[in-house]
C-alpha cells in the first residue's frame, strides 16, 4: 500500500507516512504482521479524513488520528495551547541569553500573551482575533506603533519556536500586518552633524584630566571609538557589541561576526581608519564589569568594546550635538548612503553592508545618478 514502507526492506518492521500541509509526517508501527496492518489502518483513516474533511489530521507522529465522532466525544486531547508555546519559547530565550540579551522585556511580553491567549488552540488562533487585541491594547495604553510591532514580533516568534519543535505548523501572528513607524525615509548623517557631534564627544574626553581621572577618560575615548567603528563599519548594533577580539584579524582586514540579523555568520571590513580605532581602542585594555553582584555581566571577557553598548551616552551626545530624530542604526544607513556616493558599486555595498539581496542595497541607488548615466551611456549614436 502506498504509504507504507519497511524502514529497512527486509527488516519486517513497519512505518507509515502521510502529507499533512505539505509536510510529511511518519510514524513507526513495530515488527511483523500486526506492525503492517497498523500502519495500513493509520493511513486508510488519515486519507479519509484528508478527503472528507471529517476530524484532525497530526502534525506531528506524536499526534492522534482522530475522527469528528472521536474529536466530539474525547476532544483533541493533544492540542497544543498558545501557552505551552508561550513556555517552551520562554524557556529558549532563557536559555540562550547571548542570543536574547534583553532578558527583561521578551518574558514581559510573552507573559502578557500567554496570560490572555494561553488556554487557546494554539492551531486555531486566528490572525483576526490578534488583531484585533493589538488595536485594543494600543488604545487603552496609546502605545506606539514600535511598541506593537514589537509585541507582535514577539508573538510569531513564539509560533516561530513551535513549528522548529514541531508543535504547531501555522503561525497566524505573521499575517497580522505590521504598523507604520514613519521609516519610509532614511534618515542619514550630514557632515556638519558628523561634526558638532564629534566634538561633544572630544569635549567630553578633554574633561577628564589623564593624571587625576584616567579610567573615566578612557570610558569617554570608548565612546568615540564606538561611533567611530559603527560609521566606518557599517555594523548592526548586535554584531557590533557581540564582536571578541579573537575574531578581529588586522592582516586579513575583516572582523568576523558570527551573530548577525539572519543567522549566517558574515564579515565586516577593517579600513585604515577602523582599524586605528581598534588599536587605540586595544591599548585602553578595559575590562567588562558586572554590574552588581547580583547581575553579572555574561558578555565574553574578551569582548571588543568593553563598556557594553551605548544606550546611556547615545541620546546625551545627540542632545548636545542639536541632532534630531537620529538612531544608532542610522549610522549604519549613514555608512551605505556614503559608499554609494562616492561612486561604489551596488555589489560592493551589498557585501560591505552584509546585506542578504541586492533589493536591500537598491535603497541607496538614488545616490549614485553618476552610475546610472555611465551606464546609459551605451545608447548614444557613435561617432
Amino acid at each position: 500500500m502506498v504509504g507504507v514502507y519497511e524502514r529497512i526492506v527486509g527488516s519486517d518492521i513497519w512505518s507509515a507516512r502521510i502529507r499533512v500541509n505539505g509536510k510529511l509526517v511518519r510514524k513507526s508501527f513495530g515488527r511483523g504482521p500486526l506492525g503492517r496492518a497498523d500502519a495500513v489502518a493509520w493511513v486508510e483513516k488519515a486519507r479519509t479524513i484528508k478527503r472528507t474533511g471529517e476530524g484532525v489530521l497530526p502534525a506531528t507522529a506524536k499526534r492522534p488520528v482522530l475522527t469528528t465522532a472521536e474529536v466530539a466525544v474525547l476532544g483533541d486531547t493533544d492540542a497544543i495551547t498558545v501557552g505551552k508555546l508561550c513556555n517552551e519559547f520562554l524557556r529558549y530565550v532563557k536559555a540562550h541569553p547571548e542570543e536574547y540579551r534583553d532578558q527583561i522585556n521578551p518574558p514581559k511580553r510573552i507573559a502578557e500573551i500567554r496570560k490572555v491567549f494561553g488556554d487557546r488552540n494554539a492551531a486555531k488562533l486566528k490572525s483576526s482575533e490578534i488583531e484585533n487585541w493589538l488595536d485594543e491594547i494600543q488604545e487603552d495604553r496609546n502605545l506606539a506603533n514600535a511598541t506593537i510591532n514589537k509585541m507582535r514580533g514577539t508573538f510569531s516568534m513564539i509560533y516561530k519556536h513551535g513549528r522548529r519543535k514541531d508543535l504547531v505548523d501555522v503561525n497566524p501572528p505573521a499575517d497580522v500586518p505590521l504598523r507604520d513607524v514613519g521609516n519610509g525615509i532614511e534618515r542619514f548623517l550630514s557632515t556638519e552633524e558628523e561634526t558638532r557631534l564629534r566634538g561633544v564627544l572630544q569635549r567630553h574626553i578633554d574633561s577628564h584630566d589623564p593624571i587625576g581621572h584616567p579610567e573615566l577618560r578612557k570610558q569617554a575615548i570608548h565612546r568615540l571609538v564606538e561611533f567611530e567603528v559603527s560609521l566606518k563599519s557599517g555594523m548592526r548594533r548586535s554584531e557590533q557589541y557581540n564582536l571578541c577580539w579573537g575574531d578581529v584579524d588586522f592582516k586579513r582586514r575583516i572582523m568576523r561576526l558570527r551573530k548577525t540579523k539572519n543567522g549566517k555568520p558574515r564579515n565586516a571590513f577593517i579600513i585604515d581608519d577602523v582599524a586605528a580605532a581598534l588599536k587605540q581602542l586595544h591599548e585602553l585594555d578595559l575590562e567588562r564589569r558586572d554590574r552588581s553582584r547580583n547581575q553579572p555581566n555574561k558578555s565574553p571577557m574578551d569582548a571588543v568594546f568593553a563598556k557594553a553598548d551605548n544606550k546611556k551616552w547615545w541620546q546625551a551626545a545627540l542632545d548636545k550635538a542639536n541632532i534630531k530624530n537620529y538612531r544608532w542604526h542610522d549610522n549604519r544607513h549613514t555608512f551605505c548612503s556614503r559608499l554609494v556616493q562616492a561612486g561604489v558599486h551596488l555589489k560592493v555595498v551589498q557585501e560591505a553592508a552584509g546585506h542578504a539581496s541586492i533589493a536591500s542595497t537598491m535603497r541607496y541607488a538614488h545616490f549614485a545618478p553618476s552610475q546610472v548615466v555611465d551606464a546609459m551611456a551605451v545608447l548614444n549614436a557613435k561617432r
